[in-house]
C-alpha cells in the first residue's frame, strides 16, 4: 500500500472487479484508452486472474478518504522484467468518480505513483502511450514534466527524474497539506 497526497494506493483485489469494469466501461473514461472496447465479467475476471501472476505488471485501487476513485497501474518496459529490476515503467491511471476528475487531486495519484518509481524501484524513465485525441491527457502530463518523444498513430511521452522534480515542487507542496 502506498499513501501520500492525500491518496491511498492499494492493490487490487477481487471485490474490486465489479467497480472497475464498470469505471473501465464509462464511455468517458474508455474512449481514451488504447483498447477502447467494453469489458464483460468474465474479461475483467481472466484480466485479474493473469494480472495477479504478472511480475511485470502492478495494478492499484485509488482511495481518497476511504472511498475508491479510480485506478493505476505500472508496467515495466521490456522483455519480461519484473517491476522491481526495470529501468523504464509505463504508468496509467484514470479516475472512475467524474466529480474529481477536473480536480487538482486527480494528480495526487500521479505523483504518489511516481515517486515510488523513482525513489523506491529507482527506474530512470516513465514512459507513457497517449491517443492523440486526449489533449487532457498531454496537458497533465506536460505538467508533470513529461515531453513528447514521438509523434505518430499514437503519442509517446517521456518524463526523466529531474524533469518531473522541477515541474512538480509547488504541486507537491500544496498536495501535501
Amino acid at each position: 500500500m502506498l499513501t501520500g497526497y492525500q491518496v491511498t494506493l492499494r492493490d487490487v483485489v477481487e471485490n474490486d472487479l465489479d467497480q472497475l469494469r464498470e469505471w473501465r466501461n464509462l464511455p468517458e473514461v474508455r474512449q481514451f484508452m488504447l483498447s477502447d472496447s467494453t469489458i464483460d465479467d468474465e474479461q475483467q475476471r481472466a484480466w485479474f486472474k493473469k494480472v495477479q501472476r504478472d511480475k511485470t505488471q502492478r495494478h492499484f485501487v485509488i482511495e481518497y478518504k476511504g472511498q475508491a476513485i479510480g485506478s493505476a497501474n505500472i508496467k515495466s518496459r521490456g522483455n519480461n522484467i519484473p517491476i522491481e529490476q526495470a529501468n523504464v515503467i509505463e504508468p496509467g491511471l484514470y479516475i472512475g468518480e467524474a466529480k474529481y476528475r477536473q480536480n487538482i487531486l486527480a494528480f495526487a495519484p500521479t505523483l504518489l505513483l511516481n515517486d515510488y518509481c523513482f525513489n523506491k524501484l529507482g527506474v530512470t524513465k516513465l514512459v507513457a502511450v497517449v491517443k492523440p485525441d486526449n489533449q487532457a491527457a498531454l496537458n497533465y502530463n506536460a505538467k508533470l514534466g513529461y515531453k513528447v518523444v514521438n509523434q505518430g498513430e499514437l503519442i509517446d511521452i517521456s518524463l526523466n527524474f529531474e524533469d518531473y522534480q522541477l515541474h512538480t515542487q509547488q504541486l507537491k507542496a500544496f498536495l501535501s497539506r
